[in-house]
């Protein structure tokens, strides 16, 4: 098995959304699997569930705002594209509408990006604000370049 499916199974186990997980890209160089959980999160409770998947996965919080997740996002759309025929880029601001519009639709997002000696992942969750079952989960697990 991959190493990239052990990370993604480790996200998705912790959240209790392995079953019914499925990939949505699955190339040689970046892994996005989505599932979703029955379990609820309290929304005060996202982030230290964010950074204990981190802290379990071994890996370094990076800053959403720094310069260095820009180079990820844009040579995870590199890899993305690998796989998708799409006419759209990624960057961090596409990243960010995204979770913008979740927001608008009544869900509550919370993200976070952690660098692991050879991958980075992206975790993000989101559920209704009002606690209401399900609670999403996306994970990105992409080959670590330089």
């Amino acid at each position: 098995m991959k190493k990239t499916y052990e990370i993604a199974g480790q996200v998705m186990g912790f959240f209790d959304a392995f079953k019914g997980s499925r990939p949505a890209i699955d190339n040689d160089n970046i892994l996005i699997v989505r599932g979703r959980s029955r379990t609820v999160i309290p929304l005060d409770d996202f982030e230290a569930k964010l950074l204990e998947i981190g802290e379990i996965l071994g890996g370094t919080e990076l800053d959403p705002n720094s310069r260095k997740i820009e180079e990820i996002l844009k040579e995870g759309d590199k890899n993305i594209q690998k796989t998708e025929i799409t006419n759209n880029t990624v960057d961090k601001h596409g990243f960010m509408r995204v979770k913008e519009d979740l927001e608008s639709m009544g869900l509550v997002v919370e993200y976070k990006i952690f660098e692991l000696p050879n991958f980075e992942v992206i975790i993000a969750i989101w559920e209704d604000k009002n606690e209401i079952p399900p609670l999403y989960v996306e994970v990105t697990v992409s080959e670590h370049k330089g």
